[in-house]
């Protein structure tokens, strides 16, 4: 029983991998289910704000996308396409809402292009973001798991750690963790550097 705990505890900070947390959720795991949908809902809700969805068209979009998620995550061949997998399904959805609600108002085929082009979003900026997302999450994963952890926790964590509470769940002082970040980024540059980024 004392190990089912220390589960919850990894899964609750964002230093687990998507690879960890697929398989989490494959194995019926809710906390991972909770963390996938927290660690993407960002990335969903920004989709279809660029459709120009208002509140409860958004919330549709999410739900939408999550049982697509749940039902699907078996299909993910790699980890490290999760999140296109996750923006292909948004903008997927966002499409199907946006035709949806342009045949219930039965507009004239010129408006609803029209309507459809300027509410339409950028798909090659979100493309390009969801690039270099990827690259760097793939630049994550090479580097030491201490710094993989301290990086993720400091920048890309929803709750941000000070110095002091990550020194006290490593047992290191608050001047350690920020040298050891300073070492990480640099790390961390060089394998960006070396894939172009």
């Amino acid at each position: 029983m004392a190990g089912r705990p220390r589960k919850v505890d990894i899964l609750t900070t964002t230093g687990i991998s998507d690879e960890a947390l697929i398989a989490s959720c494959l194995e019926g795991d809710q906390q991972a289910w909770i963390q996938l949908l927290d660690r993407y809902k960002r990335l969903i809700y920004g989709v279809s704000v660029r459709f120009g969805f208002d509140s409860e068209d958004r919330h549709d979009v999410f739900q939408a996308v999550c049982l697509e998620t749940l039902k699907n995550l078996s299909s993910v061949r790699k980890a490290s396409s999760l999140r296109y997998w996750i923006l292909t399904i948004t903008i997927r959805q966002c499409c199907f809402l946006l035709k949806r609600k342009q045949e219930e108002s039965k507009q004239e085929p010129v408006e609803a292009a029209n309507a459809l082009q300027d509410s339409r979003p950028d798909t090659m900026q979100i493309y390009l973001a969801g690039e270099r997302e990827t690259i760097v999450r793939a630049a994550m994963e090479e580097l030491p798991e201490r710094c993989r952890l301290i990086l993720d926790v400091l920048f890309f964590s929803k709750e941000r750690a000070t110095y002091s509470q990550l020194g006290g769940l490593w047992g290191l002082s608050r001047d350690t963790i920020g040298s050891t970040r300073l070492r990480c980024l640099e790390k961390l540059r060089k394998i960006l550097e070396a894939k172009g980024f």
